[in-house]
């Protein structure tokens, strides 16, 4: 059997994914060595296995796979409906150019099934141990987007926006309950010293959240209360938001 560290496993890869019209690629079981055959020119076709090409309903399967993981609401429904029908492949490439973050994780999701499916094919073919293919295999899982605590991170831009005036944040409804995160907004007490104007401090907040909006594809939302509207809530909804609120911060 073959030293799987004798194989390019990039190279087959490439292979595996090449469906230029005329061209098979060949792998030499005894040497490793993978070579390309273009039938127009002609030439001694190489010797050794043909390396298949992978079907387009794996290429699918990974792509549908990719986009049920996405969290970023907007961007999931941008790229649920381009890989929707025909031109699917090429719409979907097109959609994350809008996401250049989410078009990255694409990339290093593509590279870890490819890796595992070219480690499959060698063992498939009986040209590396079966064991040993898989315990490679698994040195590339598909990598997670590493989620970001969505809460924490507003929490941490909101204490560097105001300092010492932030006594706590606090995380209440869908996010609290359960329902989300990743399919229903964020919604904020912001509990301050020296509270004189809620819309002023909304206004002051404005930045900061609408950035976390647009990274999150979330609507993050914040009321502004002092340490005695928190303790006594002036109005039901205050209420019911301060009777389920977990502290963030």
């Amino acid at each position: 059997m073959l030293d799987p560290e004798a194989v390019d496993l990039d190279g087959l890869c490439a292979a595996l994914d090449d469906h230029t019209p005329g061209v098979t690629w060949w792998l030499d079981p005894d040497t490793g060595e993978i070579r390309s055959h273009l039938a127009d020119v002609g030439g001694p076709r190489p010797t050794g296995r043909r390396i298949r090409r992978t079907e387009s309903h794996e290429s699918y399967q990974d792509m549908a796979q990719f986009v049920a993981a996405v969290h970023h609401r907007r961007a999931a429904d941008l790229l649920d409906r381009a890989i929707s029908g025909r031109g699917a492949f090429r719409r979907f490439k097109d959609t994350l150019v809008e996401f250049p973050d989410l078009r990255d994780q694409w990339f290093r999701y593509r590279d870890a099934r490819a890796r595992r499916r070219a480690l499959r094919w060698l063992a498939d073919e009986g040209l590396v141990d079966r064991a040993v293919a898989e315990r490679l295999a698994a040195a590339h899982p598909d990598p997670t987007a590493g989620e970001e605590d969505l809460p924490a991170a507003v929490a941490v831009d909101l204490g560097m926006l105001y300092g010492d005036r932030l006594r706590q944040v606090l995380v209440f409804g869908s996010w609290v309950r359960g329902d989300g995160p990743g399919e229903f907004d964020l919604q904020l007490i912001v509990v301050l010293d020296e509270l004189r104007s809620i819309w002023e401090e909304l206004h002051r907040m404005d930045d900061v959240l609408w950035r976390h909006t647009e990274r999150s594809g979330l609507a993050v939302t914040a009321v502004p209360v002092d340490a005695t509207q928190l303790r006594s809530p002036g109005t039901p909804m205050l209420a019911r938001a301060v009777a389920e609120a977990r502290v963030v911060a």
